[in-house]
């Protein structure tokens, strides 16, 4: 672990003296340490120059392990303190656009439950998802999942088929209808989520199926709270799953309109194979529950 800290510390820096500086080493020192690491690894980790240090392939390589075993070591920690003073330690996930709103109630209901927890919670894209997934900088994902995509070395939970739904303001004129047959939706203003780009592509093909014309998208956005001002603010229309929506269902913020032959988009939880952290296990467990039909 100490080899791996000098390296990383190199690496960051982009020098073994400002590394040294940093780690309260003599530079000297911290430059034999590196050396007798690339010799007991029969490589060069790194290209000395004027200018500073660059890795070299063998460097990168380490580099990821490295870093993977620096966080392992600290989850340990963590996870050792957390049982020492009887609390549950601290969640790193992610979350893909279209499911922030699957967090905020979990979450809710653990930190009161459970005053010790801490959690770490970023919104990005699947694919910056599956990548900090690799380098261990979040420890599982919440995603709606891209058909056809699969990831070697993750293990992948499927939680929900949710329907994707069209969602309007409870005062839209559409909302009064019974029942809306897709044709008429080409004629509405719609909001749609970016990302995946599988809900965009759903409607294409149901339209496509069925020889109409397809909705005319005016907005494009990887942002969800940006899709549910104008949904809720104004007149357009979204589609979604049911989970994105969650709460402003439930409140009747939103109201969604009877459109049959909408196909399902599923909702899963990515990890690494290996035993998940307390605090994530549980919020896995939460958010199961919320999901699960009522």
């Amino acid at each position: 672990m100490r080899d791996f800290e000098d390296f990383i510390a190199v690496v960051e820096h982009g020098s073994i003296l400002g590394a040294a500086e940093a780690l309260g080493s003599a530079q000297p020192a911290l430059s034999r340490r590196i050396r007798a690491l690339e010799k007991a690894l029969g490589v060069q980790l790194l290209t000395r120059s004027s200018q500073g240090v660059a890795m070299t392939v063998y460097g990168s390589l380490l580099e990821q392990h490295a870093r993977l075993a620096l966080r392992g070591r600290q989850q340990a920690l963590d996870e050792l303190q957390s049982l020492r003073e009887g609390v549950h330690g601290h969640a790193r996930v992610g979350v893909g656009p279209g499911l922030s709103s699957l967090l905020p109630r979990a979450i809710e209901r653990l930190t009161l439950d459970r005053p010790g927890l801490a959690f770490t919670v970023v919104e990005k894209t699947y694919g910056s998802l599956v990548r900090d997934l690799r380098t261990g900088e979040i420890d599982g994902a919440f995603s709606l999942l891209v058909p056809g995509v699969g990831d070697e070395g993750l293990t992948l939970r499927h939680l929900a088929e949710d329907p994707i739904l069209v969602l309007c303001n409870p005062e839209h004129p559409l909302r009064k209808k019974r029942k809306v047959p897709f044709e008429k939706l080409a004629d509405e203003r719609w909001a749609l989520i970016s990302r995946p780009r599988s809900v965009i592509e759903m409607f294409r093909s149901v339209a496509a199926s069925r020889g109409a014309e397809a909705p005319r998208i005016c907005v494009e956005t990887d942002s969800l709270d940006l899709l549910k001002s104008l949904v809720l603010r104004g007149s357009f229309l979204t589609a979604l799953p049911r989970g994105a929506m969650l709460s402003e269902l439930e409140q009747g913020q939103v109201s969604s309109l009877a459109i049959d032959g909408l196909p399902t988009l599923a909702t899963g939880f990515l990890h690494r194979q290996e035993v998940l952290p307390p605090a994530v296990a549980l919020l896995l467990e939460e958010v199961v529950s919320q999901l699960s039909p009522k």
